[in-house]
């Protein structure tokens, strides 16, 4: 199961709880990894941003720092004759790369607590 999450606050996200490793991967067109040649790992949270202003510069911190920081992915293109990818677009290249590089397992989301507020929170934002 592939669970999208809309969170219109980034501390909320970082501070939801799992088990196992938590790494926060930042997309944006300044990244310093290609999405195909950065090694995937279950745990991973795929942050992305506006197609119009991209991440905020906290989230991006936040993915490139010591502990969550996992770092900054770009999906290469030509810029000749677009500006930037539709955010659908990336979304989808990037759990495509993500799940051939896990032999395309299901997806899961393996939170550590059943709290209360972090079940609401997460009713909230699940689009799929």
């Amino acid at each position: 199961m592939t669970l999208f999450f809309l969170h219109l606050i980034f501390d909320l996200l970082i501070n939801l709880s799992q088990d196992g490793e938590k790494r926060l991967l930042a997309f944006t067109k300044r990244g310093t990894q290609i999405h195909s040649d950065f090694t995937y790992k279950r745990g991973d949270w795929l942050v992305f941003g506006s197609e119009t202003s991209g991440l905020p510069p906290e989230a991006l911190f936040d993915c490139s720092a010591e502990g969550l920081g996992g770092g900054t992915i770009r999906i290469p293109m030509v810029e000749t004759y677009v500006r930037c990818l539709n955010l659908s677009v990336s979304v989808g290249i990037a759990m495509y790369e993500a799940s051939r590089q896990l032999n395309y397992e299901q997806f899961q989301y393996p939170l550590s607590s059943e709290d209360a507020s972090q079940r609401l929170f997460l009713s909230e934002d699940i689009f799929g």
